[in-house]
Parts: C-alpha cells; structure tokens; sequence
C-alpha cells in the first residue's frame, strides 16, 4: 500500500460524495481537527466509544501521522481515509502484530464523524479495510467495541466478526462511570 492510493468513491445515504484511499501527509489539518471532533463528543457524551482522552496539537499530530505512514509503507499498517470535499469525516486502520508470530493478525480501529453516521461510509470502510487486508495476507483480525454501543456492534457483526469476549468495566470515566469492552474478531 502507498499514501494517498485510491479505493473507491460512492454516494453516501445523504447524497454526498466519498472518496476511500489510504492516509497521506496532507491529511496533518484534517487529521488534527477530526480526531479533536472525536475527542468534544467524548467530552460531551463519556459513553462514546473513543479511547483518546485529550484533544491533540499540529505537533503531536504530525509526529502520529510520520509514524502512521512508515508503518503503512512497510505494510505493518493499513489505513483507510474517508474523504468528503477534501475533508477527512471518517478512518479505519488496522496495525499489524508486532511479532513474528502475531504478524498474519490485525488490530482494527474504526471512527466516523458523528455528522456521518448512519449513511453507509463505515460500512464501506469496514468493507474495504477487509478487502485490503485479505490482499495484504492477514488471516484474522480483532476489534474491541463499548459494549453500549449496539449500532457498531451490529455493523461489526454484519461484516463478519463474532464476539469472542467481554471485559466489564474496562473503560473508567468521569471519576464514577466504567464502561465494558465486547471483544470481536474476524477470520479472513
């Protein structure tokens, strides 16, 4: 996989036009204001299934991205960007095992911009993330999910992953909420 390489473009359940391809350097500003999106909703709402706990800088975001995109150019990571209008609203990645023995075996993550929700764009890119890492000669993969969030979970479960597992109160929050984690994985 190279940065910036094209997967696809479709027309999204509200009418917008999405374009699927691999993270790129130029993503840095709309990398830095996406992942701050994801991390006012947490803020807003300690349920959201997002682990980032602190808003990032250009700095710390850029030094992500360089990491991002070495591991992407020597295929210990796949990261699919969806892109509306120059945007990025949506990613999901998959790292691979750090060890030769865990190499074949993916680690997935997935988030969507909430004005994006619910139009097909994580559909597609759990698609295509699939595809991608069936081509790249990973044989399993695994996610963790809030196990209060029954729209990702029935997303996961219609692309093929089963539950494997659940570790109650995994997530701590606001000094007095935990929150369980459902374990799921795939075999490509």
């Amino acid at each position: 996989m190279k940065a910036g390489q094209f997967f696809k473009q479709f027309t999204a359940k509200n009418g917008k036009a999405v374009t699927l391809r691999s993270l790129k350097w130029e993503d840095l500003d709309s990398a830095v204001g996406f992942i701050n999106g994801l991390v006012s909703e947490r803020d807003e709402d300690p349920g959201f299934g997002i682990i980032s706990d602190k808003k990032q800088t250009r700095e710390s975001e850029a030094v992500w991205l360089a990491e991002r995109l070495a591991a992407i150019e020597s295929g210990n990571a796949i990261d699919i960007v969806a892109e509306i209008e120059g945007r990025m609203i949506g990613n999901c990645e998959v790292l691979r095992g750090k060890t030769s023995d865990e190499h074949h075996h993916g680690f997935l993550g997935i988030s969507v911009s909430k004005a994006y929700r619910d139009t097909g764009i994580g559909r597609e890119l759990m698609k295509t993330i699939i595809e991608e890492c069936r081509k790249a000669d990973f044989k399993t993969m695994e996610l963790e999910v809030f196990a209060n969030n029954p729209r990702a979970i029935h997303l996961y479960k219609d692309v093929g992953f089963k539950q494997v597992g659940l570790i109650p109160k995994k997530i701590f929050r606001d000094g007095s909420s935990f929150y369980g984690i459902i374990l799921m994985s795939i075999v490509l």
